[in-house]
């Protein structure tokens, strides 16, 4: 099976290395918020082009902490993300307003009313952010780029592209008094015993995602080569929504005939998804790009052989033949 992600892949050819530093942090006798921790917490701000970086427990924990170490109670965000994009924003205690997308899947900008909006970077994807709007990043799917917002978001979930064998996530701003708020706030609140809770990750985990790090850029450019072979080979044939000159964590492509694609690619082995059944609320671009976006393997070790399969059997359902299914 071609599959949309290879963390055996990843396990078998790093595992020398993360074996070695899982064996640093357990001869250290420090589990928990050590050496480990501040040094990915150093390596992200600088990765981010940011000043300052608070480890967390998980995505969604690191951009409903950053929204609430704001101090702000509403905001907007896109029609179109995961749920957790609205669930965290609720756990922050924000009002929600939403906002349709362009054609990419990014918030557009001219449909936003409020004076702050939650930019999520699907698939990777960049933009340009207007100057009268502040911009808070979900950077689940855009860790990589630089910080451009007041602050940023990441999540370290195994599907992601910087993965964890587990869970974590991260906040980036060059606001210290904000990521000193979110340091309290996942311990607790520390300060004020009232707020807050526990949301951080193992020196273990820190010590990994360091190992991982060294070989990001790598990686990236592995997913940019395979977009590009995409774009190549299937752009008579489908619309390609993935930018391959951003961070590429996933490619996605957009067809009307994305259900019975998804059949027959299933049907030949090859993973792919659904990019969201559904908009978190009825505005048009939102609902268009939900019935039409599919996500196909596209892997920091996704082969181009695999990618090239994928290509023949996409290629093989738009021009049917004897041989389709």
């Amino acid at each position: 099976m071609i599959r949309l992600v290879n963390l055996d892949r990843l396990y078998t050819d790093l595992n020398n290395l993360l074996y070695q530093a899982q064996e640093q942090v357990l001869s250290s006798g420090q589990i928990m918020l050590g050496k480990y921790t501040l040094q990915l917490e150093e390596a992200l701000a600088e990765r981010a082009n940011a000043q300052y970086c608070s480890i967390v427990g998980s995505g969604s924990d690191a951009l409903m902490y950053g929204l609430r170490a704001t101090g702000k109670t509403s905001t907007t965000i896109p029609a179109q993300t995961f749920i957790a994009t609205k669930n965290s924003c609720r756990r922050a205690d924000m009002d929600i307003v939403f906002a349709d997308v362009k054609t990419n899947g990014c918030v557009d900008f001219d449909s936003v009313t409020t004076d702050s909006v939650v930019w999520v970077g699907l698939f990777g994807n960049n933009s340009a952010f207007p100057k009268d709007i502040t911009v808070y990043e979900d950077g689940a799917q855009h860790f990589g780029l630089p910080l451009k917002g007041e602050f940023a978001s990441y999540s370290f979930d195994p599907t992601k592209s910087l993965p964890n064998f587990g869970n974590g996530g991260a906040v980036v701003s060059n606001n210290e008094e904000l990521i000193e708020r979110v340091k309290q706030l996942r311990r607790h609140g520390q300060v004020d015993i009232h707020t807050g809770g526990h949301s951080i990750i193992s020196e273990r985990d820190c010590a990994e995602l360091i190992v991982k790090l060294k070989y990001f850029d790598g990686w990236t450019k592995r997913r940019q080569e395979l977009a590009e072979h995409y774009i190549e080979e299937l752009e008579d044939y489908v619309e390609c929504i993935t930018d391959p000159l951003g961070m590429v964590s996933k490619f996605v492509i957009a067809t009307d005939k994305k259900s019975c694609l998804k059949t027959h690619l299933t049907l030949k082995d090859i993973q792919c998804k659904d990019v969201y059944t559904e908009p978190l609320a009825n505005l048009p671009q939102a609902n268009v790009n939900c019935e039409r976006f599919l996500s196909i393997p596209c892997d920091s070790y996704t082969t181009l052989d695999e990618a090239s399969t994928v290509v023949e059997h996409i290629k093989m359902f738009f021009e049917p033949s004897p041989l389709k299914t």
